[in-house]
């Protein structure tokens, strides 16, 4: 580019005020030069060269992948690690656990001997078709897989308050659903 460019650059000019000196591909477009005159800053030799495998392949557990993009946020001045934080857990952990919670409440139920799926348990506790032993098809695991992993994210990168709560009334609601309540004493109080 040229040096006008990168001048402007340090003076944090407005882009429109050097618009001039750059090529906009857009501008191009349905020309002879549609598909030459491009600057670049890095020669190469190929421009498919590059490497086979992302971050992202090479990383193995969600966890894994998580920490790599938190610690890179870290690093980079220009990138704010508390913002990264917030988008990790407003568009993977709480969609995923949110899915998980509507799973594990309209799942079905599986037979271990034939596999045969009920919309509801049988109230025998049995396979209607074989009578073997049903098993539920989401596990409490699967729904809270995420939720500690995502509360000390909010707690270490200082997430919002709204973000913090909304993970602590997520969490109550899954404590809730599988709380053990067989050793409950209730009273005909609790009923009324």
């Amino acid at each position: 580019y040229p040096r006008e460019f990168y001048e402007a650059t340090r003076e944090l000019r407005d882009p429109s005020d050097v618009e001039e000196l750059m090529t906009i591909a857009e501008e191009t477009l349905g020309t002879d030069r549609e598909y030459t005159e491009f600057r670049h800053t890095h020669d190469t030799a190929d421009i498919a060269a590059g490497p086979d495998l992302s971050a992202y392949k090479t990383l193995g557990s969600m966890e894994e992948k998580m920490d790599a993009q938190l610690s890179l946020s870290r690093k980079l001045r220009a990138v704010d690690e508390t913002d990264v934080a917030e988008r990790i857990i407003e568009f993977h952990f709480l969609p995923d656990l949110l899915g998980n919670l509507k799973a594990f409440a309209s799942q079905e139920v599986r037979c271990l001997g034939c596999g045969e799926k009920f919309r509801r348990a049988p109230l025998s506790g049995d396979c209607r078709r074989c009578g073997g032993d049903v098993t539920l098809t989401v596990h409490e695991g699967s729904v809270n897989k995420y939720m500690d992993t995502a509360i000390r994210v909010a707690e270490e990168f200082g997430s919002r308050p709204y973000t913090k709560q909304r993970l602590q009334i997520l969490e109550k609601r899954i404590e809730r659903i599988f709380e053990d309540d067989t050793n409950k004493q209730s009273g005909i109080a609790d009923f009324m």
